[in-house]
């Protein structure tokens, strides 16, 4: 409010000083009919206005706006200059004096007639008098002024504004549904009620007058989205999703709406089905960068390298800042074992936000490629600023000292490490896997149980030692606990459906194993998933389908250990 006035009284001051009439750049003519409305007065600056004018100045940068509303109130009265009858509406209102707003504002329309928020704060001070009957006749002016349907539309939806903002709910209903019966069949004036209602928390009600737009307008994507937002507002998934699809069968080009469906799977973590929603998208939009992008990032999630390169290399043609694609694009090419490629795209990241993580991942690299040494060196290097970086040089150490398999050093870096960031999680959680890699189940179990602690809900340690205790022990019943609560948090995640699985084999239930681990393999093509389903099928009998799924997974990762130690098991 202090600069809203400092600004009326500059603009007074220059308007009103000793001048007979105002000065001609004052203040540009609205557009199309306010040509007619009156214009600015010629007011001689007598003392008692700049009195006033001070007093009300002066009021409203303490935060006494009643009597700023007070005081200006009367200068409108006086000067009959709109931008003060305006001002003191604006100030009135926002002290909550209705009378003198109602005062106020029937003075400014009646000064700008054609002024869309003169009218508006006219019908606000009428609807908090409760005097509903004058804010219809005031908005039905307002509508007959629109012409077109898009005028039409607009002004349904600043309605539903301005009925959104005044405490006297039930007299904002009965204007709207007043306003709705003058084009019943205009599907903006339900989507406008549909706004007014879920602003008053009926949801419901919100609910049918969306359904009622869409009826009227069957394919606008605006209405649908609104429509899904309520239902998900209604924690109702299952409805938003029969509502999307729908939409969608019906509307096969509506983007908008198919993107915030994608992203709904994506929170769902329904990540192949998300997948496809925004390749859709980007078929039917190929320059949209964001898009382009998601479908790069969700190939990399599904695993499926060669999209996901597709994508993010198309994603940086459209976008050449985006340094987080050739951070992705790094991985990609580390996935696939083209360590040169990915050391190209980390040096291609030389500051900003992802510099420091593609620092990290060429030093990983390095070890990768036979330089543990010198990889070594390198991240001993990355001058780490805080207790966030120093956790990711620590678990890049961790990483190439875990592949190399020296194991007892990993574990002492580790503890080093934890030392310096006490009770971080992604250290603890590092440790656990180190540990029981050293067979120190305990230190395992200590880990993972901290951060649980912690995070009762952190799904990465549900799982993991419900997988380390179906595994390494016979504790089935408290595993069993572990990743059912794992699964509820993440119902569709391949690896907490592959641990699901090896409990279930380990508890003699054949056929539920392998129920939960063809599933994992269906979502995530990974070696060890395929090492545990070959496992089950060649103990159940089904050796042929075994071996099919062990040859199609060393086509992909013939170094895997856990999947060449099983097949060694069984074929030696």
């Amino acid at each position: 409010m202090r600069r809203l006035f400092s600004i009326l009284f500059l603009s007074l001051l220059t308007a009103c000083a000793g001048t007979v009439k105002p000065e001609p750049m004052a203040e540009a003519p609205p557009p199309g009919p306010a040509k007619a409305d009156a214009a600015l007065p010629g007011v001689a600056l007598e003392p008692e206005i700049l009195y006033n004018l001070l007093l009300g100045e002066i009021a409203g940068q303490r935060g006494q706006i009643g009597v700023a509303a007070a005081t200006l109130g009367e200068v409108a009265q006086q000067t009959r200059d709109p931008r003060v009858a305006e001002r003191a509406t604006l100030a009135a209102l926002y002290a909550k004096r209705y009378d003198e707003a109602l005062q106020s504002a029937r003075l400014w329309t009646e000064l700008r007639p054609h002024d869309t928020e003169a009218r508006e704060a006219l019908i606000t001070a009428l609807l908090e008098l409760d005097r509903a009957a004058e804010a219809k006749e005031h908005f039905q002016t307002l509508f007959a002024a629109e012409e077109t349907r898009r005028n039409l539309d607009q002004a349904y939806l600043r309605a539903a504004a301005v009925l959104g903002r005044t405490s006297n709910r039930a007299a904002a209903i009965d204007v709207m549904q007043s306003l709705v019966a003058l084009n019943p069949r205009l599907a903006s004036a339900h989507f406008a009620m549909a706004h007014l209602m879920v602003r008053g928390g009926d949801l419901e009600k919100a609910l049918v007058s969306a359904d009622a737009a869409l009826k009227q307008r069957p394919d606008w994507e605006e209405a649908a989205l609104f429509k899904a937002r309520i239902l998900l507002s209604q924690k109702e998934p299952q409805k938003a999703r029969a509502f999307y699809e729908a939409f969608l069968n019906d509307n096969r080009g509506a983007n908008q709406v198919r993107l915030n469906y994608a992203r709904f799977l994506v929170d769902q973590k329904e990540w192949q089905k998300a997948l496809e929603e925004f390749k859709r998208v980007a078929d039917n939009v190929p320059d949209d960068a964001d898009t382009i992008y998601a479908v790069g990032l969700l190939s990399l999630q599904n695993n499926r390298l060669d999209e996901a390169d597709k994508y993010l290399k198309r994603a940086l043609e459209l976008r050449p800042q985006n340094d987080q694609a050739r951070l992705y694009l790094g991985q990609v090419a580390e996935q696939r074992k083209q360590y040169g490629a990915a050391i190209d795209w980390y040096l291609q990241i030389r500051d900003g936000e992802h510099y420091f993580e593609a620092q990290a991942r060429l030093g990983v690299v390095m070890a990768r490629q036979g330089d543990l040494a010198g990889a070594r060196r390198h991240l001993d290097g990355i001058s780490v600023q805080n207790d966030s970086q120093r956790v990711q040089v620590a678990l890049a150490h961790e990483q190439i000292l875990r592949e190399a398999r020296q194991f007892s050093e990993a574990i002492e870096m580790l503890n080093a490490a934890i030392r310096t960031v006490p009770g971080d999680k992604d250290l603890l959680y590092a440790r656990a896997l180190v540990a029981e890699k050293l067979n120190l189940l305990e230190v395992t179990e200590r880990d993972l149980r901290e951060i649980l602690k912690k995070d009762p809900k952190n799904v990465n340690a549900l799982n993991a030692l419900g997988y380390t205790l179906t595994d390494r022990t016979t504790r089935y019943d408290e595993a069993s606990e572990l990743l059912q609560q794992a699964m509820e948090l993440k119902p569709d995640d391949a690896y907490i459906m592959d641990s699901m699985g090896w409990l279930q084999y380990r508890r003699g239930n054949t056929a539920e194993a392998l129920k939960y681990l063809r599933r994992a393999l269906e979502i995530r093509n990974d070696a060890e998933i395929a090492a545990h389903l070959g496992e089950v099928l060649w103990v159940a009998g089904d050796r042929h389908e075994a071996e099919s799924v062990w040859d199609r997974a060393l086509r992909e990762t013939p170094d895997n250990e856990a999947l060449n130690g099983v097949i060694k098991k069984f074929k030696p």
